[in-house]
């Protein structure tokens, strides 16, 4: 009964971001204000608006991923059908939109022009578990990578190598544990079960070095910055179902 009332105005909603955030009319979606990601200091913006994201559609090809299966369960077949092939065809246009062979990210947009700063969303694709295993090693290259986002506590919201990183300004460095927590789905999704186990763990262990819970943590030292949020809800929700995830993979004791 739930899945039946919230599906048709989740399809509308997910129609929403082409019909209102698709100046170009290229079928990729655009954020046209930094605070509608989410992501409000990230330096992705600082050029300007609007700017096209592989973040942000790589949430729309998982949103139509999620639909097909409500479909699915709703018993509409043909529905279910239809956006599993919407959801694959615009994770094509997203290697087609903002693949770089060379660098091996995918870059973020303004005029159709690269913003070259390095993010763990410029990995984002990866979550789909839809791209090529070509381009996801060419990913999981970058996000292992300790001069980039491998840190002591990882994943720093912009590259350790990267001039625009600040490693205590909000989205310009600091580890957000929900960025985190969609790298260890998005890791299985995509065929990397090992180095979820091993971000997971990681983010557990950041989690638990102090006696409260953050909004965000310094990547090196795992200290909160000074700006940072304590009792923070969404931190928190990652930690509880982090650690029920681990507690039921560990093996039995042998006594």
């Amino acid at each position: 009964d739930f899945l039946d009332e919230i599906y048709e105005p989740l399809c509308r909603w997910n129609q929403g971001w082409f019909d209102k955030n698709d100046a170009d009319h290229d079928g990729i979606a655009q954020y046209n204000h930094g605070f509608s990601s989410g992501l409000d200091d990230s330096p992705l913006w600082d050029e300007g608006m609007p700017v096209e994201s592989p973040e942000l559609n790589t949430y729309l090809v998982m949103q139509m991923d999620a639909l097909a299966q409500i479909a699915s369960i709703l018993g509409l077949a043909d529905d279910a059908a239809q956006w599993r092939v919407q959801a694959g065809d615009l994770a094509q246009k997203i290697i087609a939109h903002f693949w770089d062979e060379e660098a091996g990210v995918f870059w973020a947009t303004r005029d159709h022009k690269p913003i070259r700063v390095l993010t763990p969303f410029n990995l984002y694709p990866l979550l789909t578990g839809r791209m090529p295993r070509a381009i996801n090693d060419r990913l999981v290259a970058h996000l292992t990578n300790p001069n980039e986002f491998w840190t002591g506590y990882p994943i720093p919201t912009v590259a350790r190598n990267d001039p625009k990183c600040d490693p205590n300004k909000m989205w310009r460095g600091p580890t957000w544990v929900n960025i985190n927590y969609l790298f260890v789905e998005g890791l299985t999704r995509a065929g990397y079960p090992d180095l979820a186990r091993e971000l997971r763990d990681r983010t557990l262990k950041l989690l638990m070095r102090h006696d409260d819970i953050y909004e965000y943590y310094n990547p090196d030292t795992g200290d909160p910055p000074p700006h940072a949020a304590s009792v923070f809800g969404w931190s928190s929700a990652v930690f509880v179902d982090l650690a029920i995830e681990a507690s039921r993979s560990q093996e039995p004791r042998r006594f």
